[in-house]
């Protein structure tokens, strides 16, 4: 299926999906998940520990699945402390440069 995005750091990843708590709310497993949407335990599992994210399509379909709204699968950007949004962007922000293709090199 579709490729998932790294969000691996020398520090600790970013937490950006709350997959752990539905599931743990909802009363499911990786397992569970990973049969329902054709994806291995594992890249659940890495999706679950914000150690890798699935695309948005992913997690819309997670979200139908699960029958809940889409933004319950994500923590708020509005409750992070400043700190923790300056770290946020420039992390991110060297991850979209890296990612950009220029169709350089082709």
């Amino acid at each position: 299926m579709n490729k998932s995005t790294n969000f691996k750091t020398n520090k600790s990843p970013i937490l950006i999906n709350r997959l752990a708590i539905i599931l743990k709310e909802e009363r499911r497993s990786n397992r569970w998940l990973a049969s329902e949407i054709g994806f291995t335990e594992t890249t659940v599992s890495k999706w679950v520990n914000n150690a890798k994210q699935p695309n948005v399509f992913v997690f819309y379909l997670i979200a139908l699945i699960l029958r809940r709204d889409l933004k319950d699968l994500f923590i708020s950007s509005e409750e992070i402390s400043d700190k923790e949004r300056a770290s946020h962007l420039k992390i991110l922000t060297e991850m979209v440069e890296k990612g950009k293709r220029t169709g350089k090199g082709r």
